[in-house]
């Protein structure tokens, strides 16, 4: 007997959420960008087409640009899901579960076009597009409902054609040449079915038994354009098989590393087919870890990059690429936002920033930050912009400005740190049309600079004569703070509970000051100027004693 674990139903899902841990939003890396999707509920799939994003949220499919900018919304449309692109991105096909519709959009004039009737085959979920056939996983979650539909787009009105059904929960497609993969969603283990469609009816080319494969929650699909290859995300094993078509055989694997980073949650293969993207979740379920995205090379399964944000969690199969960026949507369960992560030039080679420092420092002491630009293909970099920023772990930040590389790379700038702490100073290469951008981090431990305070007066007086006094604080190479103050107290012979502070001193420009006391007793007064510091000095004091008669 074959035993399945169900999905949570929708009720703990909902309970779940409305406990949710509170995260603390940090924006992504510096050139890759993170944009809130005001007002977006409910995403369930992305989808690029002719530098515009399409994002599937609640009624309306939302059109952003790549920069991540809203710029339209196709709208009155029923709870759409997935969607799907044609080649030459003039047309959008969606799934609206509400209705039960196949919708499809003209991409420029952001209008629905057609519409097609699957009221014979409820709830449709995801799609996949391979030629002139819109391939649909329709049926209810958490039922043995699902199954697969075809629609020849080459007609006006096609008549849906069923290649699967009894399937648990609406299977996940991915159509490319004469192959469907579909895999059910909700159940663990998950099964994987491959058909050949190139005859009606299809036929089932074989089942891959989630107990034999030993995969758990599949998450998304993606196949390559002849359909020979499929990739797959499962919650378990954390990597991206890659699963031969007609052999039906795990053939490799994108992402396998020798300790767990994540649960992949979505793959998608770039048009070109050259590169793949896996998303993961994080690390352990807690969204202060974020996501990982991976970016392989196809061919040979290397990883050319990571990136992470810890802006929510990737909603599941919300993957895509756009030229030679990539974007997912990420959901923060805490507040309910969605946000569109852009992963700038995902697809171009590799580059390196290293930035190196002293361990060490003082603040308002010069030191020299080093570094070197290293292009993957081994090349000379030549003379590139890189810029240098400062930062602090409060938050605060400066721009030192833009630095030169010199031909093979390398860079140098002198800073002096205005205030003591822990000091980033990060280096940006913001890329070119050949290779992703890249920053490197050099950390410093600055410490504050000493400040000196004098006190000098009389050391003997009679009773109740004035005692005058002067000093001088002085905070070497900085002028002082408008408005900064000395407080000067004074204990009688070492008891502290005679403490007697003041008028505050407010040094001249120059950091030199005068008072006056009148002490009312004889005895041995200790009179004392403190300073606190502040961020950039350290706190200084002088004593000076008078014995009065």
């Amino acid at each position: 007997m074959r035993f399945r674990t169900l999905a949570r139903s929708a009720l703990a899902s909902t309970l779940i959420a409305a406990t949710g841990l509170v995260a603390a939003v940090a924006p992504a890396r510096a050139a890759d960008t993170s944009t809130v999707l005001q007002g977006v509920k409910f995403v369930k799939d992305i989808a690029a087409a002719n530098g515009r994003l399409f994002i599937s949220a609640s009624n309306q499919i939302v059109v952003a640009d790549e920069s991540g900018t809203t710029v339209g919304a196709v709208t009155g449309l029923a709870e759409p899901h997935g969607l799907a692109v044609a080649p030459d991105g003039s047309r959008l096909y969606a799934a609206l579960n509400a209705s039960n519709e196949i919708v499809e959009i003209d991409t420029a004039a952001l209008t629905v076009t057609r519409r097609f009737d699957l009221a014979a085959y409820p709830y449709p979920a995801y799609v996949s597009l391979a030629g002139n056939r819109l391939w649909v996983g329709y049926g209810p979650t958490n039922s043995w409902s699902g199954g697969i539909v075809g629609l020849d787009l080459s007609v006006a009105t096609p008549e849906p054609v069923r290649i699967a059904s009894g399937l648990y929960g609406p299977p996940k497609v991915a159509a490319g040449g004469t192959t469907v993969v579909a895999g059910e969603t909700g159940s663990s283990p998950a099964d994987l079915f491959v058909y050949d469609v190139s005859t009606t009816p299809a036929t089932l080319r074989g089942v891959l038994d989630g107990h034999d494969i030993n995969v758990m929650y599949l998450k998304d699909i993606t196949i390559t354009a002849d359909g020979s290859r499929a990739i797959t995300a499962f919650d378990s094993p954390y990597r991206y098989d890659i699963w031969d078509t007609a052999s039906l055989t795990r053939v490799g694997a994108y992402g396998e590393e020798p300790t767990f980073v994540g649960f992949p949650h979505a793959v998608a293969l770039s048009p070109d087919g050259a590169h793949v993207i896996g998303a993961r979740a994080s690390r352990d379920r807690i969204e202060l870890a974020g996501p990982r995205i991976g970016v392989y090379d196809a061919a040979t399964t290397t990883k050319l990059h990571n990136a992470d944000n810890p802006a929510g969690q990737v909603v599941e199969g919300a993957l895509t690429f756009s030229g030679t960026d990539a974007f997912t949507v990420l959901y923060e369960m805490s507040t309910g936002r969605y946000t569109l992560w852009r992963l700038r030039g995902a697809t171009l080679a590799a580059s390196s920033v290293t930035a190196t420092a002293p361990a060490t420092g003082t603040a308002l002491v010069p030191l020299t930050v080093t570094g070197r630009l290293t292009l993957s293909d081994g090349s000379a970099p030549g003379a590139q912009p890189v810029v240098v920023t400062r930062r602090y772990t409060d938050g605060t930040s400066a721009t030192l400005g833009p630095v030169t590389t010199a031909t093979d790379g390398t860079f140098s700038l002198t800073d002096k740190p205005p205030v003591g702490g822990t000091v980033h100073y990060d280096v940006l290469w913001d890329g070119n049309s050949a290779f992703r951008w890249n920053q490197g981090t050099a950390i410093v431990e600055v410490a504050r600079q000493p400040a000196t305070v004098s006190l000098t007066g009389p050391t003997t007086a009679n009773v109740a004569r004035n005692l005058r006094f002067s000093g001088a604080l002085t905070t070497p190479g900085r002028a002082l703070t408008p408005g900064t103050s000395v407080t000067v107290t004074r204990i009688l012979n070492g008891d502290e509970t005679t403490m007697v502070i003041l008028p505050a001193v407010f040094p001249a420009s120059d950091g030199t000051f005068r008072l006056i006391d009148t002490p009312g007793a004889p005895g041995s007064y200790t009179y004392t100027a403190r300073w606190d510091g502040d961020a950039t000095f350290l706190p200084a004091r002088a004593d000076h004693i008078v014995v009065v008669k």
